[in-house]
């Protein structure tokens, strides 16, 4: 079968692309029963050293080698190249710890907008540190790859969720992972220069990975290094999952630089007698810059390049055993540089295994590849198979462009890309998501300290494409995010009345109670009900008035009653407090008859009666010269129609004796009126008289 014929759908071909320090390698495959077909490669060298240790140094030489890999692949296959999969380097892998505390609001339930909020405040901080440890200046030289929340404290103690908690103080710490902006620029820049768009982006260990450590190897500890010219990459798996990444600014170049200083020789000349090495020929011959010639047998030339080959292999077991916990159960080798002598015994020594436990791994350990070509067939040959198969399996970061507030932001995608890591992107700072508690307010009322919280605030609104959305909502290429910052609350708006409510306060008249207004003097100043304070204000409550307010409102002649209060006999200049019980003793019959009951009319909050009944004088006539005759009154109650049968004029006080009306235990204001207008409970009674008689609470 010929490759155009295999070629069924271009839009299904996986290119794949791995730059390197000492090349490029290009692969070009096509599906095929659940896996990849290579139907051509390519590889070409760095005419100089445009990249040093895995870092791109001069974009231009690396675009034109990068550039020749694409225009033989697409010559030799005529098809047109438009995507690319690559990687980037290991060793641009940062990954930083932080745990951010925040105190919460005394008796508050933790929301979990609290939590989103506080985690990203975490990953912002994480970058901080990076910056710092980086020493940057700019606010976005990390793109954050991801993140994973490590635990969730209370009060300084390990819980498994905050969610509907209540504390002090809640902690969250996170494991945040990031890539340089500088190391994916660059790669941006040299695939768009040859007119390619980036179809996936993996990194060079979780590429290598996948083909060299299956998942079902990976509840072992095992080590992979990727030994390539200017680094060694590190993996660890452990338990099933890859446990940590490492990098060691120590590989192959190391050995080039070492034969080229001892013998002399320009740095390309240098690399062809280690390659040469590594193939284990016999004698090797070469010329030093003066013309010097050189024939030399391998183990002449692996005695030079020993001492180097322990230090790679020293830096590279301390570097396992640090960040493993110790040494592992076994360690892969890949890359060119696992190819150099000595260097697997020198490091199965470093790490006390058996030499055996130390192996290099080739192409044929890769199952999901089809390849029959010898271009790429040794250790070097993992990384590019892998960037291939990586993008076949989707695992992979992607690129999208989310627009934040009307600024676009590009951002690596992960598994689940989050409007919280686009916010993290661009820079939007999280306090700006979570409203905060107005100031609260501080007074001292009737001598005991007081504190008034302020108003819980608005969190913010996000809304991706318009549809209202969280932290945790999903985005993908092309959203559009919009978020409307929180506004913090505000302080509390307390008057005296707010503290001191009018209908809560009652002095009892012959056993019925009586609604009275409260006096309460502001920083020791007599304040109406309605009065705002202020933060330090000092409140009092100074009492409900005197005893000549109750013989007013009972409208009693005061030199015809005796006043008591609580049992004690009090002059009307008596100061009343909230409670108290006030006996109206008449002085004589003639000034208050035995069976005359007094009452308070309805009392408005903070002041005086507005209405006063009429008053009628009437001269008392000798009982035993007056006949009395039973005129029956009839009036509607609350709606209801009653008959009073008096044996004098009744009075509104009278109906107390008709209906269900319980006046010792009050439950707001007593609301008395007649025919529509506000009644005095000694207001006179006739027939058809509409009569309403409520606590206004009740209404």
């Amino acid at each position: 079968m010929s490759r155009s014929n295999i070629i069924v759908d271009p839009e299904r071909l996986v290119f794949a692309m791995d730059i390197g320090t000492r090349s490029i390698v290009g692969l070009v495959c096509y599906p095929e029963n659940e896996k990849l077909r290579v139907l051509s490669t390519e590889i070409a060298y760095h005419p100089q050293r445009d990249m040093l240790d895995g870092q791109i140094h001069n974009i231009e030489g690396v675009t034109e080698t990068a550039r020749s890999v694409k225009n033989s692949l697409e010559k030799r296959l005529g098809v047109n190249l438009e995507r690319v999969a690559i990687a980037a380097a290991g060793r641009a892998l940062r990954t930083c710890h932080h745990r951010e505390q925040r105190q919460l609001e005394p008796g508050q339930r933790i929301r979990k907008e609290e939590i989103a909020s506080l985690e990203l405040e975490a990953v912002e901080k994480a970058k901080e540190i990076l910056m710092q440890e980086a020493m940057e200046e700019s606010n976005d030289q990390y793109y954050c790859v991801g993140y994973t929340t490590v635990g969730y404290y209370l009060d300084g103690y390990p819980i498994t969720s905050l969610v509907g908690q209540r504390g002090e103080q809640a902690d969250v710490e996170v494991l945040a992972t990031f890539l340089p902006q500088v190391v994916v620029d660059s790669l941006l820049t040299v695939v768009e220069e040859i007119g390619l768009t980036i179809h996936n982006l993996t990194l060079e260990p979780i590429a290598a990975l996948n083909v060299t450590i299956p998942q079902e190897y990976r509840s072992l500890n095992l080590a992979l290094v990727d030994i390539g010219a200017g680094t060694s990459d590190i993996a660890i798996t452990h338990k099933g999952a890859v446990v940590g990444y490492a990098m060691v600014p120590l590989a192959g170049d190391e050995i080039t630089e070492a034969i080229a200083e001892t013998y002399l020789l320009d740095f390309n000349t240098a690399e062809e007698i280690k390659l040469k090495l590594t193939q284990k020929k016999g004698t090797i011959s070469f010329k030093d810059i003066i013309g010097n010639s050189y024939s030399l047998s391998t183990s002449e030339l692996q005695n030079v390049i020993e001492p180097v080959v322990e230090k790679v292999a020293s830096k590279i077991a301390s570097t396992i055993i640090e960040y493993n916990n110790g040494p592992p159960r076994a360690v892969f080798c890949i890359g060119g540089g696992s190819q150099t002598p000595l260097l697997q015994e020198k490091l199965a020594e470093k790490l006390e295994l058996p030499a055996n436990m130390v192996a290099t791994r080739g192409r044929e350990v890769i199952k999901q590849i089809v390849y029959t070509g010898r271009k790429l067939k040794g250790p070097e040959s993992i990384t590019p198979f892998g960037i291939a198969i990586s993008a076949q399996q989707k695992e992979y970061f992607g690129f999208s462009y989310i627009t934040v507030n009307g600024k676009v932001v590009r951002l690596l995608d992960t598994a689940d890309l989050k409007v919280g890591n686009a916010l993290v992107t661009c820079g939007y700072q999280s306090k700006k998501l979570l409203a905060r508690r107005g100031p609260s307010l501080n007074i001292v009322q009737d001598g005991k300290e007081k504190n008034i919280p302020g108003t819980l605030g608005e969190n913010a609104r996000i809304l991706v494409n318009g549809q209202p959305a969280s932290l945790e909502t999903i985005v993908k290429n092309n959203d559009q995010i919009q978020v409307l910052e929180a506004q913090d609350g505000q302080p509390p708006r307390v008057t005296v009345n707010d503290l001191y409510p009018s209908d809560d306060f009652f002095i009892y008249v012959n056993d019925e109670a009586w609604p009275l207004p409260p006096q309460v003097t502001v920083n020791g100043e007599p304040a109406s009900a309605d009065k705002v304070l202020k933060d330090g204000d000092r409140v009092s409550l100074q009492g409900l008035g005197t005893l000549q307010t109750v013989v007013e409102l009972a409208e009693l002649e005061p030199e015809a009653v005796q006043l008591r209060v609580n049992g004690h006999i009090r002059e009307l200049d008596y100061k009343l407090q909230p409670g108290d019980r006030v006996t109206l003793e008449p002085k004589s019959r003639k000034a208050v008859p035995e069976n005359t009951k007094t009452e308070p009319r309805a009392v408005e909050a903070g002041g005086s009666n507005t209405e006063t009944s009429s008053r009628t004088e009437e001269k008392e006539k000798p009982s035993a010269e007056v006949k009395q005759t039973n005129i029956p009154v009839h009036v509607r109650v609350n709606g209801e129609e009653i008959t009073l049968a008096e044996n004098k004029s009744p009075t509104f006080v009278d109906i107390f004796n008709y209906i269900n009306f319980d006046r010792s235990k009050p439950r707001g204001k007593l609301i008395m009126t007649l025919n529509g207008q506000p009644a005095s409970l000694t207001a006179k009674l006739k027939n058809g008289d509409e009569v309403y008689v409520y606590w206004e609470k009740e209404q």
